[in-house]
């Protein structure tokens, strides 16, 4: 048995912040661990609600890639070259991923039932998300992700050295990646689709999974042109008076819905739950979903780029607008950030925002507006009563984790 200790104190096994656990337990048997702290903050029950969720997830996550790598091989069978070349870059960008949806997903209907059929819709939203992946890439201008080269950047390589090169190749290269990356991303969306159809055709749940997954999408899509529009807004007329609340209305249609509501509950229908329950896991989940984004905001600013898989400071290249952003546009450090955000980063400009968000508070507002929806929606959580304790435990580790994780 292992002996964990959270301490101040250096040792073997000793720990003084949960982040620092969740690195250490990545690759370790965690089946039989005694939890100790000495540290108040640190309570035994949430970190052994944590190690619940690790167990679950790593169970998950296994049967998931196994499922995804069978769906990879099947995508080659392609004769005609240059599709193949196509679905082999979806394969690469849909590889190394975290599988949380999937595991939310599988979460969701272990709740009800006692099998692995969720793993046709995990492999499902796995794809899908690597699409819509593909196609923020595109947007953002981004050249990595996953620790890869974004499908553009590929393309932009592999035809980098022309036969026939005239004044209009450098235009044509960029709006040819691009439209490959689009087109991959499109052809994501549709498989994605395709899985579900095809492995729940004799479910009798079918008909209302798929109405819930597009309304998942089309929410997904809004919630991306609204995240387009704001910072083009910002970089060329007057900052939106309603900021703030419009940040929120992208934090809910994106990062909540198609990561965190729309995975697990889409578990749930699979496994036959009624729409009223439904109802009430959406309420609970949109606080964790919410959360989950001001925490990619904080580590976007201030994460470390190895752990990441992409640029840290990225958001403020791409003038990203976020709680960040919008709580330092409503202090003294208005005109001082506008000077570094929108703008190309350096090492030096980073440490300048970074000290902006610091010195107005903005990075303060987040962690407290971070842990206040976390706590909420644990509250919520507890007062499910369809819902299993060791589900609920489960799900209760699964925002330690998001709350504490470094990518």
């Amino acid at each position: 048995m292992n002996k964990i200790l959270f301490t101040h104190n250096k040792g073997d096994n000793c720990f003084e912040t949960i982040s620092e656990f969740i690195s250490w337990i990545k690759d370790k048997d965690i089946s039989d661990l005694e939890i100790k702290s000495e540290i108040e903050k640190i309570n035994e029950t949430s970190i052994y609600n944590l190690l619940n969720f690790f167990q679950f997830y790593r169970e998950v996550k296994g049967i998931c890639i196994l499922e995804n790598e069978d769906y990879n091989k099947d995508l080659l069978d392609e004769n005609i070259d240059e599709a193949r070349e196509a679905i082999l870059e979806l394969i690469r960008m849909n590889q190394g991923g975290k599988y949380l949806r999937g595991t939310l997903a599988a979460l969701g209907y272990r709740t009800l039932k006692d099998d692995d059929s969720y793993k046709y819709l995990a492999t499902a939203l796995e794809i899908f998300q690597t699409s819509i992946l593909i196609h923020d890439d595109i947007i953002d201008n981004s050249r990595f992700r996953r620790g890869q080269k974004t499908i553009p950047v590929s393309y932009a390589e592999k035809y980098n050295k022309p036969v026939y090169s005239n004044m209009t190749f450098e235009t044509k290269i960029q709006n040819f990646s691009n439209s490959m990356g689009i087109c991959i991303g499109d052809l994501g969306f549709y498989l994605a689709n395709q899985i579900i159809v095809k492995n729940y055709k004799n479910n009798p749940n079918l008909n209302e999974l798929l109405d819930y997954y597009n309304e998942m999408v089309i929410k997904t899509c809004k919630g991306e042109m609204l995240d387009v529009e704001l910072p083009f807004k910002e970089e060329f007329f007057e900052t939106d008076a309603d900021l703030e609340n419009k940040i929120f209305e992208i934090y809910k249609l994106k990062t909540a819905w198609y990561s965190v509501i729309g995975p697990f509950c889409l578990g749930l229908i699979l496994a036959g739950i009624t729409k009223e329950k439904i109802r009430q896991v959406e309420t609970a989940l949109l606080n964790i979903g919410i959360a989950f984004q001001i925490k990619d905001d904080l580590l976007g600013i201030y994460g470390n780029e190895k752990e990441l898989g992409k640029p840290v400071g990225s958001d403020i290249e791409e003038n990203k607008q976020t709680i960040l952003y919008s709580y330092t546009m409503n202090t003294s450090y208005k005109n001082e950030l506008k000077k570094y955000y929108g703008q190309k980063v350096t090492s030096e400009s980073l440490q300048k925002v970074r000290k902006i968000f610091e010195d107005s508070k903005a990075k303060e507002y987040a962690e407290e507006k971070m842990n206040m929806l976390f706590t909420k929606s644990e509250t919520e959580i507890e007062e499910m009563t369809f819902i299993g304790e060791n589900e609920k435990n489960i799900l209760k580790g699964f925002i330690i984790y998001l709350r504490n994780r470094k990518k």
